[in-house]
């Protein structure tokens, strides 16, 4: 079995720190009687009905936000509904939260729900078509989740570096470094010391071929967040690319894994045509772990015959 152990992107979660920002279903459900209760998915809801008596809409979403704030996202669910409920029209600032409630609880059925209920109210809401395109592209619907996250980065007057990012992430799968690099530029120029675009950039750069560039942007990433593991797996990658082996282990160690560490500088290395440096490595990780053994030694049956095969070419 061989290991194509390869670089990572990250892709945002829409949604760190935006929950009180003002699958299959792709329409609202009828905006008349319960129907918002599809969104619901919590403990009782009768507990908090009986707790937390309201009157208006207003003061169902104020609890709702409260309740957020301090974790409680079962009940910040049932307020932003019963507020619905109680309102007259519905409130497309109640179902962008509901929606980033369910997408970082990974529902992603029901955020994608809310959300389109959020761009029939308005269109142009940035925040929301970012989440959608997001929704889509964790789906592997590439095309659509192009054509809804350009719609955001165009339309919307809301900067949204999460759709820049994730056009960024789809440039790459089309090998389209240049407009790769433009996009993750753009989301910079919205978050400028942003780990997870940063190593992002980094990954497009050494998917192009460019490891100083990689390079630096990795090492950006990890100044400004020195823990951040995807940056020191695709900065030891790069030191890999490289042949600096040493500053590849160590980088990748930096996760935790020192067996895995040995394995995938050694598989670079091999596809790198080092075939002699790719073996010790697949051996020094057969030796550290006896978890990895099985891949590690496959690995190093295809090293042993790669330089076995080089060296009779290079005998006269």
């Amino acid at each position: 079995m061989e290991t194509r152990q390869m670089g990572k992107r990250a892709l945002s979660g829409l949604l760190a720190g935006t929950l009180l920002l003002a699958g299959c279903a792709t329409t609202s459900p009828d905006k008349k009687g319960d129907e918002y209760g599809v969104f619901y998915e919590g403990k009782s809801e009768a507990t908090y009905a009986t707790a937390f008596p309201v009157g208006t809409p207003e003061e169902a979403y104020r609890n709702g936000d409260a309740a957020a704030q301090s974790g409680d996202y079962d009940r910040a669910l049932f307020e932003y509904i019963r507020g619905l409920d109680l309102a007259e029209e519905p409130s497309a600032d109640a179902l962008f939260k509901i929606g980033n409630i369910h997408y970082s609880r990974e529902n992603y059925r029901l955020a994608d729900l809310a959300y389109r209920w959020v761009l029939e109210i308005n269109p142009d809401h940035g925040p929301a078509g970012t989440g959608l395109g997001l929704i889509l592209l964790q789906r592997r619907q590439y095309a659509e989740a192009r054509t809804q996250l350009s719609s955001v980065v165009t339309g919307s007057d809301q900067t949204s570096w999460q759709a820049y990012n994730a056009l960024g992430i789809l440039a790459d799968m089309d090998g389209e470094a240049k407009q790769a690099e433009q996009y993750y530029q753009q989301a910079l120029s919205a978050f400028p010391r942003s780990p997870l675009i940063l190593n992002n950039l980094g990954y497009s750069r050494y998917l192009a071929g460019n490891w100083l560039g990689a390079q630096a942007a990795l090492q950006a990433a990890l100044r400004a967040n020195p823990s951040y593991e995807l940056a020191w797996r695709n900065l030891g990658l790069v030191h890999a690319r490289q042949k600096n082996y040493d500053d590849a282990v160590q980088a990748i160690g930096r996760t935790g894994a020192q067996a895995e560490a040995y394995n995938d500088v050694g598989f670079v290395s091999m596809m790198s045509g080092d075939y002699a440096k790719a073996l010790s490595f697949f051996e020094e990780a057969m030796r550290l772990s006896p978890a990895y053994y099985v891949t590690a030694s496959e690995n190093a049956k295809n090293a042993k015959r790669l330089l076995s095969r080089n060296s009779a070419r290079a005998d006269p």
